[in-house]
């Protein structure tokens, strides 16, 4: 299978984002990541425990670096993406991306960015249509 990143694995430019902190001091739940690709350079995962099977709600996806990525004068060993999602009109949209210090989302938080993003509809062997299929159970 083919698999590139799109949207969500690139930064774009924007303003910092409280939504991770926030969400932290919420007492949101931790994602229930769920591996929906590996290649031999990341794995891919999904929040498996959000949201409806139906409609739109938000989740989360991890991508998780085998060789740490440098991003000025940091290590970055995994991103967060926040995304909205649309079962019923089969689009997808990045709300923000989140690099890590640490593995699976943890450690220090290096830099982290709102998307511009738009509502799209995912190509089927994209990354994005990787994480619309988990989410919404297709």
């Amino acid at each position: 299978m083919s698999c590139s990143v799109f949207r969500i694995g690139v930064l774009v430019a924007g303003a910092l984002s409280a939504a991770p902190i926030a969400a932290a001091q919420t007492g949101a739940s931790a994602p229930n990541w769920k591996v929906i690709y590996q290649d031999a350079q990341t794995d891919y995962y999904v929040d498996a425990a959000s949201g409806p099977k139906s409609g739109e709600f938000t989740t989360a996806s991890l991508i998780e670096y085998k060789v740490a990525q440098v991003v000025g004068s940091s290590q970055v060993w995994s991103m967060v993406s926040h995304m909205k999602v649309d079962c019923d009109q089969r689009e997808i949209m990045t709300i923000d991306n989140t690099l890590y210090a640490a593995k699976m989302g943890t450690g220090p938080i290096v830099q982290s960015q709102l998307s511009s993003d738009n509502w799209h509809t995912p190509q089927p062997d994209s990354l994005g249509g990787l994480i619309w299929n988990a989410a919404c159970g297709k």
